[in-house]
């Protein structure tokens, strides 16, 4: 690979005939994926070439975090040289960086590969994770749909194998209750999409359902077209009502009740897989299947995760961070990063056998996000600062929808005038 870094501006000599200077990256990310992930890929990367030393600056805490540094750095002009930013704030960091001239389109990096690589490496719709308003700013890093975590043991008590988990909603919230019968000390289901972090839970109720949270300017709430926030919000109520979620259970709680044994299946990112594992250890048959979608023809799942941008404008090192991101998004990358988390694999040709092929055929726990591949979709971000109070004050709403405090008709209808109203700020 860094045998073809020809680039010029690489190709920098203190004197003639002197060995080539090191050309050294720093970037950001957060704590949470600072040592699974990039620690040891920037390990592996800087040892297989002696050209680019890539190091990583204090983390953040989390990708509001990162986001917010980002911007702080954009207005006082320091930057790292590259970034791993969520895919919901990268049209808003985007754009601002843009207008200063502090990021860079990668199209004309991926336009001077040989040809077919691009193709060979990515599709279209995840490539599409990472552009904004038409531009490739960012190349998909880790990306993960929702699936189903599944305690196959308690499934067998009601008599339901996991090859017949019910693929629609009303099938699942029966198969709960009866899992919820099982005892008092037993809950059917969890989908804490009422204590969730982001609004990444509420938008998978509404892009199953073949919406979108906004308009392709970004500029319009349309996740009411079609009635379907109220849909959203009557099966939020009926999670509660008929699958046996708590939510006066917080939501850390549930995760251990859930490794415990304690919780039939779990709603989570394919993220937490080989933590999930590790928790659960030989406790009970831990499976992991399909998300379920209610309109099977259009529905699909917003693709939580980030993208790798660079904000440098030195071209000797917008070269080398590069020459990082393409490993990092490459099949041996791609493969790695699969196998420490789960995350859903960026990259087509790391399905091939020689990466995660035989991997998957041997472990099919780690499997599930590939075989949703066609599912994923666009994770929204409202335009303006305020998308974190949007989704505290919409997460309350929705708390009040499944605690039966306020009609599934009337939480809609505030959803959409938090978000109309805080979006212009």
């Amino acid at each position: 690979m860094i045998s073809k870094f020809k680039l010029a501006a690489l190709a920098t000599f203190a004197l003639a005939g002197a060995v080539q200077a090191q050309t050294q990256i720093t970037c950001l990310t957060n704590a949470g994926h600072l040592s699974r992930q990039h620690a040891p890929l920037a390990e592996m990367f800087n040892a297989m070439q002696d050209e680019i030393e890539v190091i990583y600056a204090a983390p953040a805490q989390n990708y509001s975090d990162t986001h917010l540094k980002l911007m702080r750095g954009s207005a006082t002009d320091t930057l790292p040289d590259c970034a791993f930013e969520a895919y919901n704030q990268l049209p808003s960091l985007a754009r601002a960086m843009a207008a200063r001239g502090q990021i860079a389109d990668l199209s004309t990096l991926m336009a001077q590969e040989e040809a077919g690589w691009k193709e060979a490496n990515y599709t279209d719709q995840m490539l599409e994770l990472g552009q904004v308003d038409g531009v490739q700013y960012g190349m998909p890093f880790n990306a993960s749909v929702i699936q189903w975590y599944v305690n196959a043991d308690l499934l067998q008590q009601v008599g339901v194998a996991v090859e017949d988990f019910p693929t629609d909603w009303d099938g699942v919230l029966a198969l709960a209750a009866k899992i919820d019968a099982l005892g008092d000390d037993i809950d059917g289901m969890s989908y804490a999409v009422d204590q969730w972090g982001d609004d990444w839970p509420f938008q998978v109720l509404i892009a199953q359902q073949g919406g979108q949270m906004l308009n392709d300017a970004g500029d319009q709430v349309t996740f009411d077209q079609d009635g379907r926030s109220v849909e959203a919000m009557k099966l939020a109520r009926r999670i509660v009502t008929e699958g046996g979620y708590d939510p006066h259970t917080d939501i850390d709680t549930q995760l251990t009740a859930f490794t415990s044994g304690k919780v039939g299946f779990y709603a989570n990112s394919p993220a937490s897989a080989k933590l999930m594992q590790e928790r659960v250890g030989e406790g009970f048959d831990l499976r992991s299947i399909k998300f379920t979608v209610w309109d099977d023809a259009n529905g699909t799942l917003p693709t939580g995760g980030n993208a790798g941008i660079i904000t440098t404008q030195d071209p000797e090192k917008q070269a080398a961070v590069w020459e990082y991101l393409k490993f990092l998004t490459g099949p041996k990358g791609q493969e790695l990063t699969a196998k420490n988390t789960g995350y859903l694999p960026t990259n087509v040709m790391s399905l091939e056998e020689e990466y995660l092929g035989a991997y998957y055929k041997a472990e099919p726990y780690f499997a599930t996000p590939s075989s949703q591949y066609d599912r994923a979709g666009a994770w929204y971000g409202y335009p303006g600062t305020q998308s974190e109070k949007i989704w505290r004050d919409q997460r309350s709403v929705i708390r009040a929808v499944m605690l039966g405090e306020t009609a599934p008709e009337a939480g809609a209808a505030e959803l959409k005038a938090i978000a109309e109203k805080l979006m212009q700020r």
